[in-house]
């Protein structure tokens, strides 16, 4: 996973290492201006849930813990920040969580589009801070969320819907005995 801050915020940085302290962070440097340079630096959160190969459900608690860091992150917005797909997840993760209990969660598809690529310093890491993430969930085998989030933690578009409403078993009769999860 792949959090990117303004490269002189070192107090953001030392926040950044304190919240993910259970995870080894490793720092690289890159050059994201068009036309001008504007300096970030990359945390990379090694170790983390996606690098361990488990699906969503067997860490859904540690997934909705680092989507909650990542929205603490953005709530203070005067410098540039980026998340990186992953990221987006958790943070999209988080959002359902808030809204529905979750007994059950896959992720269906997740596409990144609009980016732009750069490279830090040495070529070492590629990071498109300027994506847009297209991410759909499956909630408890029947609830479908949508999430469009941009790169800078911005929650672009979300929205859900049953699956009953769109393969026509849902009837009238049946209406009422559906859990609410829209308020």
């Amino acid at each position: 996973m792949r959090i990117a801050i303004s490269q002189d915020d070192d107090q953001l940085k030392k926040e950044l290492t304190e919240k993910f302290s259970d995870y080894k962070t490793e720092y690289s440097d890159a050059d994201i201006g068009g036309g001008a340079d504007l300096w970030i630096t990359i945390i990379v959160i090694v170790g983390t849930i996606f690098s361990q190969g488990k699906n969503i459900n067997e860490n859904l608690e540690a997934w909705k813990e680092i989507g909650n860091k990542i929205l603490s992150l953005f709530s203070k917005k005067n410098k540039p920040r980026f998340i990186d797909k992953e990221a987006s997840i958790a943070l999209a993760i988080s959002r359902i969580c808030q809204k529905t209990k979750v007994n059950d969660i896959e992720l269906i598809n997740s596409q990144a589009i609009i980016g732009k690529e750069t490279n830090t310093k040495g070529f070492k890491l590629n990071f498109a801070p300027l994506d847009y993430y297209i991410l759909t969930f499956k909630v408890n085998g029947i609830e479908n969320f949508v999430f469009c989030i941009k790169s800078n933690g911005e929650i672009r578009f979300q929205d859900y819907f049953e699956h009953s409403e769109w393969n026509y078993e849902f009837d009238w009769n049946s209406y009422d005995d559906r859990e609410d999860y829209t308020s």
